[in-house]
């Protein structure tokens, strides 16, 4: 993903606890073909080219019309824009684990909503590492819980919000892995199913796991002296922060090039 190029790592900021987070900018200027490239990916994580004609057919909408009425959250009603910037950090988060970091990032729960404007239950952003046919402890499960600030001048302390909600991620992790085979073996890829099951009996099955929390911001909204005041509260966390100028309006942008289908 070229526009990954255009994330650009800074110098990471010290908790008051002595913890690291790492934190990352995102470059105001991706180029047309990076950005094109990045639209196109970002459509698929909604509904997959190969299918979308067949599920427009019978609407009387364009494909464009169907992906911004019936698969993307909506621009400007009700949970809509929060869906799209929460969306938008989790997949920004999933992006950067699988083409910067090599790993395996599950991405079905956006394709399968029944209220587009609406995010998901479980696990945020999950990804596997399963180095060969055999187990190994060196095999890697990593859960992300992430949230987005794309708005606003006052900074929240949206990083604490998604470490409080990851100390959940021991629970949500075996819904999650649960629902992912079934899904997988419904639709009869039993090679993605076994994925899913090699990290379902960690006693019996031993691997390396990674807890992480991540948050996405606005420039305006990103606060180095708020990040140095979260707290872990005895738990051992992955911590990542992210930070754009103009990020809603990045946002909108790439949803609206995701909608337009060649």
């Amino acid at each position: 993903m070229k526009y990954l190029d255009y994330l650009e790592k800074k110098e990471n900021i010290t908790t008051n606890e002595d913890e690291q987070v790492e934190v990352f900018q995102l470059s105001n200027g991706i180029d047309e073909d990076a950005f094109d490239e990045w639209s196109e990916a970002f459509r698929q994580n909604y509904c997959s080219d190969s299918i979308l004609e067949l599920l427009v057919k019978g609407t009387g909408q364009t494909k464009e019309e169907y992906l911004l009425s019936k698969k993307f959250p909506d621009k400007t009603e009700g949970f809509g824009p929060g869906t799209r910037s929460g969306d938008f950090a989790e997949l920004l988060i999933a992006d950067y684990l699988e083409f910067c970091l090599g790993y395996t990032v599950h991405r079905e729960r956006y394709k399968n909503k029944f209220n587009r404007s609406s995010s998901t239950q479980g696990t945020d952003v999950i990804g596997f590492k399963i180095l060969g046919v055999k187990d190994s402890t060196d095999d890697e499960l990593v859960t992300f819980e992430v949230k987005a600030q794309a708005s606003g001048t006052k900074p929240d302390h949206r990083l604490q919000d998604a470490i409080d909600d990851s100390l959940k991620d021991p629970i949500r992790k075996g819904e999650t892995l649960s629902a992912l085979k079934q899904l997988y073996i419904e639709k009869n890829n039993f090679s993605k199913a076994l994925q899913v099951e090699r990290f379902q009996n960690k006693p019996d099955r031993p691997y390396l796991e990674k807890y992480g929390s991540a948050a996405v911001h606005d420039t305006k909204t990103f606060s180095e002296a708020t990040i140095k005041e979260v707290s872990l509260k005895g738990s051992k966390r992955w911590l990542i922060v992210m930070h754009r100028d103009n990020l809603m309006e990045l946002v909108h942008e790439l949803y609206k090039r995701a909608a337009h289908v060649d």
